[in-house]
């Protein structure tokens, strides 16, 4: 089976993007279909064998931990000694990404635009949100776009302004406009969501495929679209987000796009990472960031995102997540059973040449190592680096 990353993997299910219908009765017809009959509609099926399914990310929080992936499959456990429970899921997605903000509440993220929420500690999840919701969205913020657009150009035409700078406008209020007259009603169905992440109880944020990213202020309960008001013009797909010990928040994705907010996503700059490749990762230590991606790309930046430079990891592997082993220790992992382990000066390749099969997501939760990868979990003891690498 050749390589693919989690983000790959999520894209390649996502729906294509059908053709604007010249009928809007008829183009909301075949949408309330999709919607009727998809996996947005059809609660997991329970599984003997669901710890052998593909799994993309794994979280913990006070040793519970949880994995999620394809077919709306999630497996949740109190410990590493416990058994693994898989959970009541009301979709049939595939599941991307999953964060924890206590021992008994966690959110998930998914194809559809789909948002999950637990209150039990994984065992029971709720649908707060997904993609029909997010069409509405979608048409709100464009059609927000095109009306601050238009004041903005309307201005500028008796202002005396910059050519260039009147034409850079009309050239988004076209793009603006294009897009809200290219929106069908099942368009946020066809968007993917990959990370997700909370820094309090109330405040959180996810982010997806073609710039999407949506926020909440008030702890899930509504939702706004806010993939228009960051430093993405482009819409390039946006992979990860992670946070530091001061509450600012970093996110990575297509093309090298790099952002970060340090007032609660009131106001974005761009991270200049000088890269045109996709980045699968961010990781923080201190003032310290790590990012990663396609053939073993790594950067580095010491000051918290302002100066970035290239980090020689020896390897041509897709990197598609990390955690730390120790304070000192950064655990990579990815394609064909990468395992890379970055000690702030050189980079050890521990991988066995006997398993290749790719690694989704790494979690180390105190002496234990949980992998996710196409073939289920695997867990190890850290002294197995010690030893020749994980298994």
């Amino acid at each position: 089976m050749p390589s693919m990353n989690k983000k790959l993997l999520a894209l390649l299910c996502t729906l294509s993007l059908p053709a604007h219908s010249a009928s809007e009765d008829k183009a909301r017809d075949k949408a309330s279909d999709f919607v009727n009959n998809n996996v947005l509609q059809v609660a997991a099926e329970m599984n003997s064998l669901v710890e052998k399914s593909v799994f993309l990310e794994v979280d913990n929080y006070a040793q519970r931990q949880i994995l999620v992936g394809e077919y709306g499959r999630i497996v949740v456990r109190k410990n590493s000694d416990s058994a693994w429970v898989q959970a009541n899921v009301p979709v049939q997605t595939t599941i991307t990404a999953v964060d924890f903000i206590d021992d008994k509440t966690a959110w998930a993220v998914g194809h559809q635009g789909v948002i999950l929420k637990t209150t039990d500690g994984g065992h029971n999840w709720v649908k707060k949100f997904d993609g029909v919701e997010l069409t509405a969205l979608l048409k709100v913020s464009l059609e927000a776009q095109i009306m601050s657009l238009t004041a903005a150009f309307e201005t500028a035409q008796v202002v005396d302004i910059d050519e260039d700078a009147l034409d850079e406008l009309e050239m988004q209020l076209d793009d603006a406009t294009y897009k809200l007259e290219d929106l069908t009603v099942n368009a946020g169905i066809e968007i993917s969501l990959f990370d997700v992440l909370f820094t309090t109880a109330d405040y959180g944020l996810v982010i997806g495929a073609y710039g999407a990213m949506l926020e909440t202020k008030d702890g899930g309960d509504s939702w706004q679209y806010i993939g228009h008001k960051v430093p993405n013009p482009e819409g390039f797909h946006l992979n990860a987000l992670t946070k530091d010990s001061e509450n600012n928040i970093y996110i990575v994705g297509e093309a090298g796009v790099g952002m970060s907010t340090s007032d609660s996503g009131n106001t974005w700059r761009s991270l200049d990472i000088d890269y045109l490749g996709s980045l699968f990762g961010i990781e923080v230590q201190g003032s310290t960031l790590y990012s990663y991606g396609l053939r073993g790309n790594m950067f580095i930046s010491q000051d918290q995102g302002y100066q970035w430079q290239s980090l020689n990891t020896g390897v041509t592997n897709h990197i598609f997540s990390a955690d730390w082993l120790n304070n000192k220790e950064l655990l990579l992992v990815g394609a064909g059973g990468l395992k890379l382990v970055y000690n702030g000066h050189q980079f050890n390749n521990i991988s066995q040449t006997s398993q290749r099969v790719d690694i989704t997501s790494v979690k180390v939760i105190n002496d234990d190592v949980i992998t996710t990868g196409l073939r289920g979990w695997q867990s190890n003891l850290k002294n197995d680096l010690e030893q020749g690498g994980l298994k």
